[in-house]
C-alpha cells in the first residue's frame, strides 16, 4: 500500500481534495502551498494551515515548488505519491524523482482535449455542453499529457457561469479522488495513455484579456461576462479613468441609434447598456474599489447618456 502524500495546492479545490483523500486512508505526511496573506487576486486561493495542523502534516511554503529547499523538504517526507492539485508550476524532474509510487495531478477537462490554462472560463467561451475533469499521472514537465486514470463529465448548462461551474468541476475532482486512490494505493488503478493526435490546448488568460468589446452582439456578451465571474477577475470596462467590473448582466431589447456603450437607462433591476445589435442589462458590478452593487443598486453607479468602454 502506497499511502503516504505530501499535497501540493493553493486553492479551494486543492484542499477538497486532499480532505476527500484522507477520508479514503491517506497518510498526509505533509503539504506544499504558497506563502500567505491569502491574495484576492488568487483565484480560488487558500490558506491550509488548519488542514495541515488537523493531519499533522508538516506545512511548506514555497513560491516555487521546483526550489532546491522545497525539493529537499519534501524528500524528506518519504512520499508514496505526490499529488499536484490546484497549482501553477510544471513539476520538474528532481521532484517528480522523489515519490516511488508516482505523482498524480488533475485538470478540469477530458484530457487530452483542452490542455493548458483558464479551463473553466474557456469551456464557457468556447460553448461546449459538456466538459469534465481528468485524474492523470505526471511522468515529466510537460503540460497535462500523462496517463489517464479516470475522468467524469459536466455537463455545461446554457446559462451556466464561471461560478457553477467551478463548484461542479470542484465536486467531480472530489469524486475522481474518493473513486482511484485507493486503486492508486493498491496499485490497481489504471493508466491509459493520451493519444497526442486527439490533443488541443488554450492559452493562458490575464485579467486584461476580460475587457468588454461594446461593439459585439448581446448573446455574446452575456457568455462573456458568464465565463469571466468569480472566482475569477470578471469581465469589466470602464467609465471615464475608473474600472467597471460587470459579475452579471443579461441581453435586453434596446432602441436602436445609440452608440454601442451607451447608458440608455435604468430598470427596476439594473442599467441598460447599449451592445451591437441591441441592449446589455448589468445587474452586478462594482466600480474601481467600491462595494459590489446590485439590481437596483447598479442604477446609483452609471447615470443614463454616459458612455462606458
Amino acid at each position: 500500500m502506497t499511502k503516504r502524500v505530501v499535497w501540493v495546492s493553493f486553492d479551494t479545490i486543492g484542499r477538497d481534495c486532499l480532505e476527500a483523500a484522507a477520508e479514503m486512508g491517506a497518510e498526509v505526511a505533509g503539504v506544499v502551498t504558497l506563502p500567505g496573506p491569502v491574495r484576492p487576486d488568487v483565484s480560488g486561493m487558500c490558506a491550509f494551515h488548519e488542514v495541515a495542523d488537523r493531519y499533522g502534516a508538516e506545512l511548506i511554503e514555497a513560491r516555487n515548488v521546483n526550489d532546491p529547499e522545497c525539493v529537499a523538504a519534501v524528500r524528506r517526507l518519504a512520499p508514496d505519491t505526490l499529488w499536484v492539485v490546484g497549482w501553477s508550476q510544471l513539476i520538474r524532474d528532481e521532484l517528480l524523482a522523489v515519490p516511488r509510487g508516482g505523482t498524480f495531478g488533475m485538470h478540469p477537462t477530458l484530457l487530452p482535449r483542452h490542455r493548458g490554462r483558464a479551463p473553466i472560463p474557456w469551456a464557457i467561451l468556447s460553448g461546449l455542453a459538456r466538459t469534465g475533469v481528468t485524474l492523470f499521472e505526471i511522468p515529466d514537465a510537460t503540460a497535462d499529457s500523462g496517463a489517464v486514470v479516470g475522468q467524469a463529465v459536466v455537463d455545461v448548462a446554457a446559462d451556466e457561469t464561471a461560478t457553477t461551474l467551478f463548484d461542479k468541476c470542484a465536486a467531480a475532482h472530489v469524486d475522481l479522488v474518493r473513486e482511484f486512490f485507493p486503486r492508486i494505493a493498491d496499485g490497481t488503478a489504471p493508466r491509459i495513455p493520451q493519444d497526442p493526435t486527439r490533443a488541443s490546448h488554450w492559452p493562458r488568460r490575464a485579467p486584461a484579456d476580460g475587457i468588454i468589446d461594446w461593439d459585439t452582439r448581446s448573446a455574446w456578451l452575456d457568455v462573456w461576462v458568464r465565463a469571466q465571474t468569480r472566482p475569477y477577475p470578471g469581465a469589466f470596462t470602464w467609465l471615464g479613468d475608473r474600472r467597471l467590473t460587470i459579475w452579471a448582466a443579461r441581453p435586453e431589447p434596446a432602441p436602436a441609434g445609440a452608440a454601442a456603450g451607451t447608458v440608455l437607462g435604468h430598470r427596476p433591476d439594473g442599467v441598460l447598456v447599449a451592445t451591437g445589435d441591441g441592449g446589455l442589462l448589468i445587474t452586478e458590478a462594482t466600480l474601481a474599489d467600491g462595494p459590489t452593487r446590485r439590481g437596483a443598486d447598479v442604477r446609483g453607479l452609471l447615470p443614463s447618456g454616459v458612455r462606458l468602454g
